[in-house]
């Protein structure tokens, strides 16, 4: 008999954002494997919708949560008052440094923190907008029945309430609680509201018959008496994603290196990279004109990033796509020589950041280039862009030893480049194997297997 799945998210196939990707791939290959999915998410009014991920949903019943007109009218007045303030301090990105109290270094800090006022009034009115969603679904959630698991994937607080108040009157199904992001984000969340998160999070550890960790950092911020229900499963990729992609290249007589996705405000920071480059276009190892760096993201993001690239001289070599629809944007990776990640990790938070492009980027065929700030020895990004060899990784900590071996990474791709049009890529397809959605839903099979009640 086909056992039963309620999955609740707030974001799911055909919502065009990296989000959706886990749940919907999750969803996807449950159903290839027997289960029945059924799906409770957040009703978007963009336009863009991710053709991929709403072929994989096909035949999946969705029920939306809806924001009520008294929240709209709420935030539009909200928003009204407050972007003014906002906006001057968004802009100034010289205005982001500040002393880090667990470190003692001058450290990047994204909107939220650096102006930790503002930041918590966004918050709450973000926590605001979550339980208001969770109103429009609430009679639906006392009356679902006949489900063998619950499953809610925690970005942001809906999934959160739907899920707590869903095992309020079914406590007999299990209850999986899946963080693809934390809750409390070290870099993130305001120290006023904090405390909001970490109570969250300490609600979660209680209650859940099961906890899902997108990282083993994450997994080990789980205090000891409740670490026997925690289980890590990563992010991860499909291949037939990638299926009748134009594999032409861009440009043919340029090197060309692209970055999909989110600049997170600035901490993500590719600035070394670029430093390295224009070392090598000092010493001659690499001409300018031969280079290209291709940016694929909102245009606040893309300023980012040719900030990043104008404090070495290289903003005139930076290309913008604009916002791109996911398929659009695994062509512009297919059509590339080289793929960019930048993260941060801290090993205060026991780290656990792991971008989920890097394994987007594992199916592109494409040497990969991680630069990772932060003050964490070794992170789990860095450890599989290593195992799989994928590529290189810059890590902060190791800045020196680093620096160079990006250095000549670097200086190897341009002149592989340069004499024969193509760069040699072999990663470990062994280890490339445990991050395929396919193989990561059968690991979620097992782990649903062995909660008891």
């Amino acid at each position: 008999m086909r056992k039963n799945i309620l999955l609740i998210c707030n974001y799911f196939a055909p919502d065009n954002a990296i989000a959706a990707v886990r749940t919907t791939k999750l969803a996807k290959y449950l159903r290839q494997n027997g289960y029945e999915v059924q799906v409770i998410t957040e009703k978007k009014d963009s336009d863009v919708e991710d053709e991929i991920l709403k072929k994989n949903a096909e035949d999946i019943k969705i029920y939306y949560a809806y924001s009520s007109e008294f929240y709209k009218k709420f935030y539009k007045k909200y928003n009204k008052i407050t972007q003014p303030y906002k906006k001057k301090r968004f802009d100034n990105l010289d205005n982001r440094y500040r002393r880090n109290p667990k470190t003692g270094n001058m450290e990047f800090y994204p909107f939220e923190t650096a102006y930790p006022f503002l930041g918590s009034l966004d918050y709450i009115a973000g926590l605001l907008k979550q339980y208001d969603l969770f109103l429009s679904i609430k009679k639906t959630l006392r009356h679902c029945e006949d489900f063998d698991y619950v499953i809610t994937s925690y970005g942001d607080a809906f999934s959160l309430f739907a899920g707590r108040y869903f095992h309020k009157y079914h406590k007999e199904t299990p209850w999986i609680f899946d963080i693809r992001d934390a809750i409390y984000r070290y870099k993130f969340t305001p120290c006023y509201v904090a405390w909001i998160a970490k109570m969250f999070e300490k609600q979660i550890w209680k209650d859940a018959d099961c906890v899902l960790g997108v990282s083993k950092g994450i997994c080990k911020r789980v205090p000891l008496k409740y670490r026997k229900k925690v289980h890590c499963l990563t992010n991860g990729y499909d291949k037939s994603d990638r299926n009748h992609l134009n594999t032409k290249r861009l440009n043919p007589s340029k090197l060309v290196f692209t970055y999909t996705g989110s600049m997170y405000g600035g901490i993500q920071d590719l600035s070394v990279l670029f430093q390295a480059i224009r070392e090598a276009i000092n010493k001659n190892d690499i001409q300018q004109e031969r280079l290209e760096f291709h940016y694929a993201g909102n245009d606040s993001a893309y300023e980012i990033f040719k900030s990043q690239a104008q404090k070495y001289g290289l903003e005139k070599n930076c290309v913008t796509h604009g916002k791109l629809s996911r398929k659009e944007s695994l062509q512009l990776q297919q059509q590339s020589d080289v793929l960019l990640v930048a993260s941060y990790d801290y090993q205060k938070n026991q780290g656990g950041v792991i971008t989920g492009k890097a394994l987007e980027y594992m199916t592109a065929k494409k040497p990969v280039i991680a630069i990772i700030t932060g003050d964490i020895e070794q992170s789990e990004l860095a450890d599989i862009i290593r195992t799989t060899k994928l590529g290189i990784v810059y890590e902060d900590v190791h800045k020196k030893e680093d620096y160079e071996k990006l250095y000549a990474y670097i200086y190897r791709l341009y002149k592989e480049f340069v004499e024969t049009g193509e760069i040699e890529h072999k990663p470990d397809e062994n280890e490339l194997r445990k991050y395929d959605y396919k193989n990561l839903s059968k690991r979620l099979i097992k782990i649903m297997n062995q909660i008891e009640k």
